[in-house]
């Protein structure tokens, strides 16, 4: 089961990882203002609902072994008390009441000392510390409350085994733990008043936390038996799910962020590199990521706003008989900073327009502008050569878009047709908790998906359009000592 940010979806997979059944529904939420709030029993209750869907697509559910993997979002923070009620409705990661008390965590411990601990290159709202730091000011009786302080995947843990473990693999985006230590960060935890002995203990990625509780077994599809499985965040399940757990592949969801996971390999902390770091799917691995938030957001505002709602099939049509140098270049920073570039001031541009160009330019420049910034980061993320890019999510489904990115940044793209790689790479993990295979590489053998590979198409024009593309966003964006824009 994968509790995402904008859908929760439950996928049966055999023992060979071939796909059974397939089941989701919206996330739903409370938001006022800049609060987004959700109740964590009811995400339960649709995740129980959805397992009984895809066990009626299945038709002989009941004389099978079950194991429930869980995967998905990282920072949502659940607070409960001694029953195990909620004291208060969840705080999705969306949720930017925090952004005041974010800026203080900076104060308090200095951003590049946090980062060294953390392994979060600045503070944010995002992060369940700055969100508890809000409550111990605005509302002290809800802290006085808590006995268990939850991210929404451990609280799922508990629901389903009666046993609340936080699987390490989430832990980096708490701005509560001490990486490369392996522990909670214990001068954080005073400071934002977390409960003594309120966190969930610690366990690997791919846990196998127990038997299902019997009152939910109950509540399940009729099975010969129920086991729980931690798994692991989404975007390093993605990467099990693809084959690209391995170092030298970058795996790029190409969603409305772009976001980008990477293994490496002989890794030492650098304050220099600001790539947030975390604990990898194996113990002793370290995983890079970075989220870029100008991602598949920039195509689809231009395509509504710039093209009419034009389909993207007729889109991909057209642009494929457009060339760069006929295109003006796009500055992707519609949501303003963009890692690796952190200018405060940055905002999304188009340059070197004329008379001649045409909306199909437009939308060329905007989906090469995301590739730029594509390779930008990827040539951030390590000095270490890349040897390809595996993409996924609902970018990965335009093939100019990616031989552009391809084309961009130099080294092969790759596009599994498995639609739901990341659940397929916590089941992955489930079957190697179950002893059925010795480790998650395996998984790539079971049942493959095919897989499309895009190789660049390196020219000197291609490689003087992204030197054009820095240039402007230097000259643009880049920051006097006074902190003006120049």
């Amino acid at each position: 089961m994968d509790v995402g940010t904008t859908n929760i979806k439950v996928v049966v997979f055999d023992e060979c990882l071939r796909r059974l059944a397939v089941a989701a529904a919206p996330a739903v939420y409370q938001r006022t203002g800049d609060r987004v709030e959700f109740r964590p029993e009811e995400v339960f209750d649709l995740v129980i609902e959805l397992i009984a869907q895809c066990a009626g697509s299945i038709g002989d559910a009941a004389r099978h072994d079950a194991v429930i993997a869980l995967t998905g979002q990282a920072e949502s923070l659940v607070l409960n008390d001694r029953r195990g009620d909620p004291v208060r409705p969840a705080l999705s990661w969306l949720d930017n009441r925090a952004t005041a008390e974010a800026g203080e965590l900076g104060e308090r411990f200095g951003v590049e000392n946090a980062f060294a601990v953390t392994g979060e290159p600045g503070p944010s709202a995002t992060w369940p510390a700055a969100k508890l730091r809000w409550l111990a000011k605005h509302e002290p009786r809800t802290l006085d409350r808590t006995a268990a302080v939850l991210m929404v995947k451990d609280d799922l843990l508990r629901r389903f085994t009666g046993t609340a473990v936080g699987e390490v693999t989430t832990r980096g985006f708490t701005y509560l733990y001490d990486v490369r230590r392996g522990r909670y960060w214990e001068e954080m935890l005073d400071f934002v008043s977390v409960p003594a002995g309120s966190l969930a203990p610690i366990v690997p990625a791919g846990t196998d936390v127990g038997r299902v509780l019997p009152q939910i077994a109950d509540r399940l599809p009729p099975a010969r038996s129920y086991r729980v499985n931690a798994g692991a965040l989404d975007h390093f399940c993605a990467m099990a799910g693809t084959g690209s757990y391995t170092p030298g592949a970058v795996s790029e969801s190409a969603g409305t962020v772009l976001s980008l996971s990477m293994l490496t390999a002989g890794w030492s902390f650098d304050p220099e590199r600001k790539v947030s770091f975390h604990a990898g799917l194996r113990p002793g691995d370290i995983v890079l990521f970075n989220g870029v938030d100008s991602g598949g957001v920039s195509l689809e505002w231009f395509r509504r706003e710039g093209l009419g709602g034009m389909s993207y099939d007729d889109l991909e049509e057209r642009l494929a008989a457009r060339t760069a140098g006929n295109a003006p270049i796009f500055l992707p920073y519609l949501t303003g900073v963009n890692p690796p570039d952190h200018f405060p001031h940055a905002r999304g541009a188009f340059l070197g327009l004329d008379l001649a160009h045409d909306r199909i330019d437009l939308a060329y420049a905007v989906e090469e502008g995301v590739a730029h910034l594509l390779r930008r980061n990827v040539d951030y993320l390590t000095p270490a050569r890349v040897r390809e890019i595996v993409s996924t999510g609902g970018g990965s489904s335009s093939p100019f878009w990616n031989q552009l990115k391809a084309d961009v940044c130099g080294v092969d793209v790759l596009v599994p047709a498995e639609r739901e790689a990341t659940c397929r790479g916590a089941a992955a993990l489930a079957l190697v908790a179950s002893g059925q295979i010795d480790g998650i590489g395996e998984s790539a053998h079971l049942s493959r998906p095919p897989t499309a590979r895009y190789q660049p198409r390196r020219s000197a024009e291609r490689d003087a359009r992204y030197e054009l593309f820095g240039e402007y966003l230097r000259r643009l964006f880049m920051n006097d000592p006074e902190g003006d824009p120049r």
